[in-house]
């Protein structure tokens, strides 16, 4: 009985100690991600009591101590964690970027050296992966020390392809390269001609060196933004034989095996060894391997690819060269892919466990550094929500939205760290920062005080603050006692080391101990930026050799780095040793023989050694590698005896042009006279353009000053420019320079009877499909009149030129003149442009000329369709909108899905368009759009397309450029849109959508975008033609009204209920939605006064206002009172009806003869309203003459006014219905006449007594 009952009590002890060690651990993660960090670790260090709960708290304390190393260190309880575990391979991945391998603390380091010294050299075989990655870390190690043949046998135990051919680059704007068809896949031998983004013949080659890291970079060989670039290798089998291959990328990435394509990940990751893994059969002999990489956000382009056996060994017996051999082309197979290595351990245990916070976080890490961040962003989204303070959650967000480049993200994260837990070191150095760009020294010291009471005065982050504040306080003495204080106790840290050398060069002028200070920073560091410091120091000095010396031996360790070639090729150059420059120039031409820009740099230094006939050989190859070198072009001209481009046009003579200029009295209605507006554009053979752009303008009065003491010169975003001459002419021929601020330009002194003259050049650069395109629009009468306007365009021969008049053709000069056809258009003493009420745009009116070398529109649809399709993606954002957007059991139809979306993004997407966030051509990617919650039309436009994608409906976008800016604006082939917009196709009705009101129902448009032009993208082959918005499915914009009408003596009360429907909705709904009920009775009667003028309002409510749910359709019910409206003129009674719209003589300010067409659009802002009048007539009283009826139509609006008597009551019916818009020129006379009936009819007089 007693050993039972012994038995039983130490049965209890033990129980109670796993459940006390089971809650210390909970207790743990859950003070943990609480923010409690200190309780954290103190429960953590007891459940390390516990035999069944030590590891996981081991864990627990690495993850702790991670980001605040003032609790431990976390290598450390990591080390001893992977000692007593079993299996820590996945934890040692999960955590492998964490930080845990990297410190500060020397001791530190050369343990977590060790560790993976010992990883590297393990013989487990299950460890093919993570020994891969030990030697590349190893490899970097020894390599930042200068241990370079150390490193070099670290690296080559990676086992990766290291032989490759490369060909590039080819177009990928926007992604759209990655799933075109390239004829490298086809063309494997040495002398295949391909033709890149530039237009240019390229080959396959081979370069001479490579990053000795394994990974195969693009970046030193081509211009990797933007472009999709190709390597092949041929490795050899001993055997036919199954494996796999494993693949890391910096880029979108395509396999193609013996080419068979093996793996296709179209979106852009940075990722490290083994991401993309595939089992594929290699034959006997030699296989082809060809690789393509795209570039066009993931700000690199690199890969490194390893055939291996099942655990990640690299398979041996393999052999790779870059030459072609001969190969077998695979039979098509379906290979098995392989997951990236460890994740589907923690997604299993995340699936076994899901509350399981540990294995959560370790899943994140893996998502992170493997660039997943799709599924990064589920699993850290559900930590979110259940640890919503959590800091380290908190950090892993950051990492993401660093990786998403998410600004909105990063800055709302860190928001919250600093309210959720201010005295984290990450919280204090948000608020440092902050306070820095506040320029608040004084809270920025406080929070540097908080800093350093956490990791004490010699922290090297802290140091470095520090100095900073004593720099924000112009303090240099204590600034450099704090900067040598930290190099003192710092001396690898970089930045106290460039603060030292400084302080010694540039400060004390002791170049000899500046030296010192990096040659013994240098000696143990691998550093260029450092590096060629010093040798600027050197060549400062007189020490020209030692100089050299330096950029020699880091050609030695890097001989891959192209850049020091053409640094040191350019001091050569400077020395005139020009044998030493021209060898190191073509070195990096071996290197990357197709970057232009050294060719260029060739050209010029064998053009300074007179060797004409390979400079210029040196400056054609530059323009077909970049046909927009405008240097190379000026320079080759030179070169060839040819003249400048310009000396082809006609000279003008500005001074003359001055002296003769009529005087102001000759031009009395105008402000301004235009002496000379000039374009003269050059097409080159190779499709670059420039122009140059003249005006000479004279000020005729005050208000002309006005308008011309500012000018900007006209620079798109793809073109840069060089002001030529900007000032003022007075009248004796004197002149002021204007001022000038990069396109901005003022003219200083002018006075009334100057002159003011610009003159600017403009160079087009545009990429992709647009690089050799040219397109130009020029107005040949405008508002100011002109004594003469120009526009010449010099082309190649072999150029084809369109060109168009809106209005009126001018008929060019044209004259050959050595390669070149020139195109001469020039009109004299036109008149201005005088404003008429209501008349079309400028563009509609003008007489403008377009110019253009693009083919059709097809050319621009496709264009388009490249840059845009790509982004519209489903990425996890809209995934994730759409499940919550379309969610619900009742199946949906195609366009009550499109509705919804339709709803979500105009009630949720707020329209902003700003240049600094947005780029002019290219959408953002959708979930920047949902994230940041802004975004400009084209923006919007590409978040529903890519919803609707995710959502199976048919949708495209349609490129649009406003009625206001023309209907006659888009006569030839340009980008000139202004607005772009969405169809769908749903339910077998063609719909067009407007997603940048907030308050725009489905399906609508507002009357100044019908008749809008626009063109489809759709990438289909059928040719596209301008198309003019107006389709049959929108819906009406419409406004029915009805009116009770009663007369209190000489007042009238009116009640009035309306329907507005589409477009007059939401202009109803925009202008009173959030106003508050006084601030809408405030605003209603200001638009009652507007009509009635002792109009009182009564009461006012609506019903639908509120911009959710069915909003086509808004409800007002108004009640107002009309003082004194009836008038009483001998024993009558006289009154108007008080129609809501009545139409007005002020409507319309006409005079004649009418020169330009009426845009009766710009009064009117629907199709059709009505509205039935209900006339109660006093009791005793009787109706001594009506209100007769009517009826008006002509083509462009239907007009009508019926009368019904119901004994004390009359309805009045009154509807007017908008046919067309725009009355040509030649019948506005007969129009007014027309209104004129209408004014009549609404202000026709009733009288009773």
């Amino acid at each position: 009985m007693k050993s039972f009952i012994a038995y039983l009590s130490l049965l209890l002890i033990v129980i109670t100690g796993t459940v006390n060690a089971q809650n210390h651990l909970a207790e743990g993660w859950k003070s943990f991600l609480a923010n409690d960090r200190q309780l954290a670790k103190t429960e953590f260090t007891e459940a390390l009591k516990s035999s069944e709960q030590r590891k996981e708290a081991l864990l627990g304390l690495t993850l702790l101590c991670m980001n605040d190393t003032y609790l431990g260190q976390p290598f450390t309880y990591f080390k001893q964690f992977c000692s007593e575990e079993k299996e820590p391979a996945p934890y040692i991945h999960a955590l492998w970027f964490s930080g845990i391998l990297n410190s500060n603390d020397p001791a530190v380091q050369l343990e977590s050296i060790k560790f993976v010294q010992e990883l590297a050299s393990s013989n487990d075989v299950s460890l093919g992966t993570l020994r891969a990655m030990a030697n590349s870390r190893l490899g970097k190690f020894y390599t930042d020390k200068k241990k370079f043949i150390e490193a070099e046998k670290a690296f080559a135990k990676i086992g990766a392809l290291d032989e490759w051919a490369i060909a590039g680059e080819f177009e990928n704007i926007s992604a759209s390269g990655f799933d075109k068809s390239y004829e490298t896949l086809k063309l494997p031998v040495a002398d295949a001609l391909f033709v890149n983004k530039y237009g240019a013949k390229v080959k396959w080659f081979t370069p001479p060196f490579k990053r000795k890291d394994k990974w195969f970079d693009f970046t030193y060989y081509f211009n990797y933004e933007n472009s999709v670039v190709f390597a092949q290798c041929f490795v050899k089998s001993p055997r036919r034989q199954e494996v796999q291959l494993r693949a890391g990328v910096s880029g979108s990435m395509k396999i193609w095996l013996n080419d068979q394509l093996v793996v296709s990940e179209s979106e852009e990751r940075n990722n490290d060894l083994d991401n993309y893994n595939q089992k594929v059969e290699l034959n006997e002999g030699y296989n082809r391997v060809l690789v393509q990489v795209g570039e066009s956000y993931a700000g690199r382009s690199n890969f490194l690819i390893r055939f291996t056996d099942d655990n990640g060994n690299a398979v041996t017996g393999l052999n790779s060269v870059a030459s072609v051999q001969a190969y077998k082309p695979a039979a098509p197979y379906k290979g098995e892919k392989i997951g990236a290595c460890y994740e589907s351990f923690f997604e299993d245990k995340v699936k076994a466990l899901p509350g399981n916070a540990l294995n959560q976080i370790l899943l994140a890490n893996i998502y992170l550094q493997n660039d997943r961040l799709f599924e990064a962003r589920h699993v850290i989204d559900q930590l979110k929500s259940t640890y919503p303070k959590s800091t380290y959650v908190n950090s892993l967000l950051l990492q993401l939205f660093t990786k998403t480049n998410n600004r909105t993200g990063l800055e709302s994260t860190q928001e919250a760290i600093k309210m959720d837990d201010p005295g984290h070191p990450w919280a204090i150095n948000f608020f440092y920062n902050s306070a820095i760009e506040k320029e608040d020294i004084k809270g920025a010291s406080e929070y540097a005080d908080k800093c350093e009471a956490l990791f004490g005065k010699e922290d090297e982050e802290v140091l470095l603050k520090r100095i900073n504040l004593a720099g924000k306080n112009k303090n240099q003495v204590e600034m450099i006692r704090l900067a040598e204080l930290a190099y003192t106790k710092h001396p690898q840290n970089r930045s106290f080391v460039e603060f030292k050398y400084l302080i010694e060069n540039n400060l004390r002028k002791n170049s000899k101990a500046a030296i010192a200070v990096l040659k013994e920073y240098l000696q143990h560091n691998d550093d260029y930026v450092m590096a060629k410091a010093l040798a600027q120091i050197y060549f400062d000095s007189g020490s020209i050799d030692a100089g050299i010396k330096i950029y020699l031996t880091e050609i030695e360790n890097d001989p891959v780095g192209v850049g020091i070639y053409t640094s040191l090729a350019k001091i050569y150059g400077q020395l005139q040793n020009y044998p030493k420059a021209e060898e190191l120039l073509r070195k990096a031409i071996a290197i990357a023989p197709y970057q232009a820009s050294y060719h260029s740099d060739l050209a010029q230094l064998l053009n300074n050694q007179g060797r004409k006939a390979e400079a210029i050989a040196e400056y054609k190859m530059t323009l077909e590698l970049n046909p927009n070198s405008y240097i190379a072009i000026r320079e080759l001209r030179k070169l060839e005896n040819k003249k400048d481009v310009f000396d082809y046009f006609e000279p003008y003579d500005v001074q003359q042009a001055v002296r003769n200029a009529p005087a102001a009295s000759a031009y009395p209605d105008d402000n301004v006279l235009i002496l000379n507006e000039s374009t003269q554009a050059v097409i080159y053979p190779g499709g670059g353009s420039e122009e140059r752009h003249l005006m000479l303008a004279k000020i005729l009065n005050t208000s002309g000053l006005d308008g011309w003491k500012e000018y900007a010169a006209s620079v798109k975003n793809w073109q840069n420019y060089i002001i030529e001459d900007a000032e003022v002419i007075k009248s004796n021929g004197s002149k002021v320079p204007a001022e000038v601020n990069e396109t901005q330009i003022v003219f200083t002194n002018l006075e009334v009877g100057d002159c003011v003259f610009v003159r600017y050049k403009l160079y087009n650069y545009s990429q992709g499909q647009l690089a050799n395109k040219f397109w130009d629009s020029f107005y040949f009468s405008h508002g100011y009149p002109y004594i003469k306007s120009e526009y010449s365009v010099l082309a190649a021969r072999n150029q084809k030129i369109y060109y168009k008049f809106s209005q009126k053709d001018i008929a060019p000069v044209k004259t050959e003149s050595d390669e070149f056809l020139l195109y001469h258009w020039v009109n004299q003493n036109q008149p201005s442009l005088q404003y008429e009420d209501k008349m079309p745009p400028l563009d509609d009116v003008a007489n403008v000329l377009n110019v253009t070398t693009i083919p059709d529109w097809s050319f621009i649809s496709n264009w388009y369709n490249d840059l845009a399709s790509a982004k519209a993606k489903p990425a996890y954002e809209v995934k994730e909108a759409v499940s919550v957007v379309l969610g619900g059991e009742r199946k949906l139809t195609d366009t009550e899905k499109a509705e919804r979306i339709y709803n979500y993004i105009t009630s949720n997407i707020t329209y902003s368009s700003v240049p600094f966030r947005q780029s002019g051509l290219i959408p953002q990617n959708p979930s920047a759009v949902l994230n940041t919650r802004i975004g400009d039309c084209k923006d919007v436009s590409t978040l529903f397309l890519s919803m609707a994608k995710e959502a199976g409906i048919n949708a495209q976008l349609v490129l649009v450029n406003t009625k206001n800016a023309g209907v006659k604006a888009m006569v030839l082939p340009s980008i000139n849109f202004n607005h772009c917009i969405v169809k769908i196709n749903t339910d077998g009705r063609e719909r067009y959508l407007e997603l940048t009101s907030n308050y725009l129902p489905f399906s609508s448009f507002s009357e100044g975008e019908i008749n809008s032009a626009i063109l489809d993208i759709d990438g289909t082959a059928e040719a596209k033609s301008i198309k003019y918005l107006d389709p049959k499915t929108r819906k009406i914009n419409s406004i029915l009204r009805n009116t009770f009408v009663s007369i209190e003596q000489e007042n009238l009360v009116v009640n009035e209920r309306n329907v507005r429907v589409a477009a007059p909705a939401a202009y109803l709904r925009e202008a009173y939605l959030n106003l508050s009920v006084k601030d809408r009775e405030k605003r209603m009667q200001e638009a009652l006064g507007k009509s009635f003028q002792s109009a009182e309002l009564m009461k006012l409510s609506f019903r639908n206002l509120e911009n959710a749910g069915n909003r086509d359709t808004l409800f007002t019910d108004i009640a107002y009172r009309i003082k004194d409206d009836v008038k009483t003129v001998g024993g009558l009674n006289i009154l108007s009806l008080p129609w809501s719209d009545k139409a007005a003589p002020a409507d319309f300010s006409l005079s004649f003869p009418r020169h330009f067409s009426l845009d009766i659009s710009q009064l009117y802002d629907f199709d059709s309203e009505s509205e039935t009048l209900v006339l109660q007539i006093p009791a005793g009283k009787k109706i001594i003459e009506n209100i007769p009826a009517i009826n008006l139509s002509n083509e462009y609006m239907d007009y009508s006014l019926t009368v019904k008597s119901n004994g004390k009551n009359i309805t009045y019916s009154r509807t007017l219905r908008l046919k067309k818009a725009i009355v040509p020129a030649a019948q506005v006379a007969a129009f007014q006449e027309f209104y004129k009936k209408i004014i009549s009819a609404d202000n026709k007089q009733l009288a009773f007594r």
